[in-house]
């Protein structure tokens, strides 16, 4: 026999499950902030509003909550993503278009933290562990929407990874080339634009 949960338990359930998201989004807002070595369990905590010991009730290590920031990082992405996909300007390629969308995104706090975490999973093998498989599968569904817009190649499958490629790493490059500046505005712009018009070209 089914028997409703009462009131009570059902509030609490939801206050929990809020609480856990707060500290999920927190711990991102941290890595932004303070970099992932410099993100501890008390820091979360603090950004989130909570009490430690609330903290590691829904978290128990500094990598639980790691674990569950990536991915709602990359839930996050794809989710955004999709939607921006699907709205092509008029007289814009879908190519430039996919470009455009793509460095908007990696321009936004969220691919910061992702940036610092990539570089700190350089040393910490755990941390390696989450994120490779982590980013392949956001890969794989980000590129799956992509090639919606671009039908023809649906049957060109190894080209239009090349082409992804090509396209995903260089502004993943030039996004970490632009954290302080290193590379000039400006001249990040130039490469893009230039980029699109080559991308285009192999794509006609």
């Amino acid at each position: 026999m089914n028997q409703n949960k009462a009131p009570g338990a059902t509030w609490q359930a939801q206050k929990s499950s809020l609480t856990r998201d707060r500290i999920v989004v927190s711990t991102l807002e941290c890595i932004v902030e303070f970099g992932y070595v410099q993100t501890t369990v008390a820091r979360i905590a603090k950004i989130a509003g909570v009490s430690q010991g609330s903290m590691q009730y829904h978290f128990p290590a500094k990598m639980d909550a790691i674990k569950a920031a990536i991915k709602y990082l990359h839930v996050k992405r794809l989710s955004d993503q999709k939607q921006d996909l699907a709205n092509v300007p008029e007289n814009v390629s879908p190519m430039a278009h996919g470009i455009e969308v793509y460095w908007k995104h990696l321009k936004e706090g969220h691919f910061v933290a992702y940036q610092d975490l990539v570089i700190a999973a350089r040393t910490d093998s755990e941390l390696a562990a989450v994120l490779i498989p982590s980013y392949q599968k956001f890969e794989k569904a980000w590129r799956k929407d992509a090639l919606k817009l671009v039908p023809a190649w649906q049957d060109s499958h190894e080209e239009f990874e090349l082409i992804c490629d090509i396209g995903q790493y260089l502004m993943e490059g030039l996004a970490f080339g632009s954290l302080n500046n290193q590379i000039a505005p400006e001249r990040v712009r130039d490469v893009l634009e230039f980029t699109k018009r080559q991308l285009q070209k192999m794509v006609e």
